[in-house]
């Protein structure tokens, strides 16, 4: 006679719960209570949602853009250099050597410092900062020192400053001089229209000559070098410093190369910055899983007549992402915190409103305890979904 099967053990569903999400979970209807009977953490939480949308927002478009970036410098380090590479290189920097030379050589524009000193002074803006700091440091002949700065956006606007007496200098071409006006100094410089795509020009001949060098030197492709320059660069810099550098001067200097057409907003600046700094983290992780696969997986994908691409696609690549879920997933998390770091931009996630709450109210506890409990809540959701997302992709799944 044959037993009866033994009851199959009930599973606990607890048991599949991490122990510090469990205490957390225990801990919520807690703050739940405490958010319902505090007026001014309801204020405060009430003040800070809409601000969870542009850090979710900032959030993923940063990490798409980083993504992208990072497979593209990971498929850069993978190049190899040919016969004709350095002699292709050389012939571009030349190219566009040649062509600063040629703006620099172009004729020079006269500007003239027109007024009296000891006072305010008018210089326009995209005026080069060569001849402009000698003006407001009072460095001409005849200067008394340092001088405040009025910005002027064009010659007639500078020329009514002058004649109103908001100011009493302006430094504007030689043409738009008032007749008769007391000249204080004259400078020859190339227009700032010529000047700034001769800078762009140059700084570009110079780098490509400084790559093609390296890769004679070292027998490594040109944009090999670039993307490990990039990559140990970018780590070695602050993602703060990263952020206020493309904030602040690079924003300056591409809205002036480009007459404002490019004019980013805080916003994204803030993702570029993020993007770019990250970028080099998420290269290397590419670069770490592609170097995982077999190369005889290569090579017997080559002999069963498939080009470069298909091989990327149908054999590299499927396993290169299972093996790089896990760390892309923990830079997805990081990548959350440091959205934070936008609020130095004014960029209104929910550390900035986080911020202007406090400055409203002289309340320091309820604003930031919210913006704790809310990163908490999303790092969370973000690493259960990186969980699951590995589970998925696991290869004993």
């Amino acid at each position: 006679m044959s037993r009866p099967p033994s009851p199959t053990p009930r599973r606990n569903p607890l048991k599949r719960v991490r122990p510090s999400y469990l205490i957390l979970f225990l801990l919520v209807p807690v703050v739940v209570y405490f958010f319902a009977t505090t007026a001014s953490y309801q204020r405060a939480l009430k003040f800070l949602v809409p601000g969870l949308y542009v850090t979710v927002v900032a959030t993923v478009l940063a990490y798409l853009a980083a993504c992208v970036l990072g497979m593209i410098l990971a498929a850069l380090a993978s190049l190899n250099i040919g016969e004709r590479t350095v002699l292709r290189f050389a012939i571009a920097g030349a190219v566009l050597l040649a062509a600063a030379v040629g703006l620099y050589t172009r004729p020079k524009v006269e500007y003239v410092l027109v007024g009296h000193t000891g006072g305010k002074v008018a210089i326009i803006e995209g005026t080069p900062s060569g001849p402009a700091d000698t003006v407001k440091n009072g460095h001409f002949p005849g200067g008394e020192g340092t001088m405040p700065v009025r910005a002027a956006i064009d010659p007639p606007a500078a020329v009514k400053l002058l004649q109103d007496g908001t100011v009493q200098a302006a430094f504007i071409p030689v043409a738009d001089a008032p007749a008769g006006a007391n000249v204080l100094w004259t400078a020859h410089f190339l227009a700032p229209k010529l000047m700034q795509p001769a800078t762009l020009l140059l700084v570009f001949g110079v780098a490509i000559w400084l790559l093609t060098f390296g890769a004679a030197q070292s027998g490594r492709h040109p944009l090999n070098i670039f993307a490990e320059l990039y990559i140990d660069a970018l780590r070695g810099i602050p993602m703060l410093v990263v952020i206020l550098y493309v904030g602040f001067p690079l924003q300056g200097a591409i809205r002036d190369a480009t007459g404002g057409i490019i004019n980013m907003s805080r916003m994204t600046r803030g993702v570029v910055g993020i993007a770019l700094g990250y970028a080099a983290y998420l290269a290397e992780i590419f670069r770490a899983g592609i170097e995982a696969i077999p190369h005889g997986q290569t090579e017997a994908a080559r002999s069963l007549g498939l080009n470069g691409w298909q091989t990327a696609r149908y054999v590299v690549l499927p396993q290169a992402l299972r093996i790089v879920v896990p760390p892309l997933g923990n830079e997805f998390i990081a990548m959350l915190k440091d959205t934070s770091l936008l609020s130095v931009l004014s960029v209104r996630d929910i550390t900035q409103r986080a911020r202007e709450f406090q400055a409203a109210t002289f309340q320091v506890f309820p604003p930031y305890n919210t913006v704790a409990m809310l990163y908490i809540s999303l790092t969370l959701a973000a690493s259960s979904f990186v969980k699951w997302l590995e589970r998925r992709t696991s290869w004993t799944r």
